[in-house]
């Protein structure tokens, strides 16, 4: 018995020395594929063609006092030349809206945030935005290792960060040099705020994060209202919202009035069978992960989607409000509900589901602890978002036989294709099973950072 014992204790001691090199060459791995697959090909032969084009354009419109809502504006202002094929003629014939989502429909108050970056050349003004977004990415993961309570020599520590690394709509969101990247670290930055007392500047940075990007801001500012730290951040954040306001509507070289367009475009864009419409007349539907790409094929009607939609973000926000306010501490785990619920109701693309990055991060650090089994689901539901799983299934649809029977049927359209909308809803429902077991924090592992109590 006694030479088991001895012998069971060289094995641990052999995978304890093991796993620190294990996951350090995972870690590297992890970097390079990101790399691979974000960064690189960011800045590779299709950097002319991009997420970010269109805003950069836009910006230098609204800064001249032109439309940045006409597509002729896009069309005249496009900073290489020969531009894309399509733009000459979509943008005469008015399709570029609906077809491509051209111009970008970001609300004008981006613009002046984005003003430093537009005034430069565009080839150095799309290596300095993959950049922000590389460093972006870096600053989510230590603030999530930060927020889990880890100690900087745990292995969990490059867990998380590989964990980040690895998602496909990160690396896809810096590939297309998307601006979810960077508003979501504006989002985690503004939540440690809040844990290290300093409401003030995280009002501010959830005031420019809404004005970029309001749909990825949301989680935040749902966690950030049930703060108790809430009432210090309201005088900045107004402050701050006001005076943007003030300098969106009166910009420098004149003042065009520009919201016809506006929302002339979005109209366009969400119509029936247009790139942002959730219904399967859009060929592109499957690129959506908010919960109306996976209900329509299903109820088979526009308004009855949506409102199921709401419906069900409505209660599991209820839910997770319930078990808040029952214990009157919030966390990790329930920025990971937020962050998970908030892509479901509203217009979201595959690159905001980057946003999962944060029930991984909670998920990992639990796994030695008393919600281990959620934590193990969470990951397992998480782990499909290693790929562009419902990009890939369609396009191997027309090439594999097997796939091509299958696309024929309901199955495809109900599950199948929009099986990642399915996911998000799953991982909420099993975040919130264990939100209603937990005590806001995590059981089994100190807090390094007092949490913030909800408001009463």
């Amino acid at each position: 018995m006694d030479a088991i014992q001895l012998c069971g204790m060289e094995l641990s001691r052999v995978r304890s020395r093991l796993r620190l090199p294990v996951l350090c060459l995972l870690s590297g791995l992890a970097v390079l594929e990101f790399s691979a697959r974000g960064p690189f090909r960011a800045l590779g032969s299709g950097h002319d063609f991009n997420d970010f084009v269109s805003p950069y354009v836009q910006t230098h419109a609204w800064l001249s006092g032109h439309d940045p809502y006409a597509p002729s504006t896009l069309r005249d202002l496009w900073p290489v030349s020969p531009g894309p094929r399509f733009l000459l003629k979509e943008s005469a014939d008015g399709t570029l809206p609906a077809k491509r989502g051209l111009p970008s429909p970001y609300t004008a108050t981006a613009f002046p945030l984005l003003l430093p970056i537009a005034e430069l050349p565009w080839r150095i003004a799309i290596s300095v935005w993959v950049l922000m977004c590389v460093v972006a990415v870096f600053v989510v993961a230590s603030i999530l290792i930060h927020l889990a309570g880890i100690r900087i020599r745990s292995p969990l520590v490059l867990m998380i960060f590989a964990s980040v690394l690895l998602l496909a709509p990160v690396q896809t969101a810096i590939a297309t040099s998307n601006i979810v990247t960077v508003v979501f670290a504006m989002g985690m930055v503004a939540t440690f705020c809040l844990m290290r007392n300093r409401a003030e500047m995280a009002g501010v940075l959830l005031i420019l994060a809404i004005a970029l990007k309001p749909t990825v801001a949301l989680p935040f500012v749902i966690y950030a209202l049930v703060s108790r730290s809430l009432a210090k951040a309201i005088v900045p954040a107004l402050a701050t919202g006001i005076l943007l306001l003030s300098v969106t509507v009166i910009p420098p070289h004149g003042r065009t009035f520009w919201w016809k367009s506006f929302l002339g475009n979005n109209q366009s864009m969400f119509a029936p069978g247009a790139i942002d419409d959730f219904s399967t007349a859009n060929p592109l539907h499957f690129q959506l992960v908010n919960l109306q790409a996976a209900l329509f094929p299903i109820l088979q009607n526009r308004a009855l989607t949506q409102v199921g939609a709401a419906v069900v973000f409505v209660v599991l926000l209820a839910f997770w409000f319930r078990a808040v306010r029952r214990d009157g501490q919030i966390g990790l785990l329930d920025l990971a509900i937020l962050t998970s619920a908030a892509l479901l109701p509203v217009y979201h693309r595959f690159t905001d589901a980057g946003l999962l990055a944060v029930p991984v991060a909670w998920a990992l650090s639990e796994m030695e602890g008393e919600l281990r089994r959620f934590a193990l689901g969470c990951l397992l539901l998480a782990s499909p978002f290693l790929i562009p799983g419902a990009t890939m299934l369609q396009e191997f649809s027309g090439r594999s036989e097997i796939l091509q029977t299958l696309s024929r049927g309901r199955l495809w359209n109900w599950s199948i294709l929009s099986h990642e909308s399915w996911l998000i809803l799953i991982i909420c429902v099993v975040l919130l099973a264990a939100r209603s077991l937990s005590r806001g924090h995590k059981p089994g592992q100190p807090r390094r950072e007092p949490q913030p109590s909800i408001a009463s």
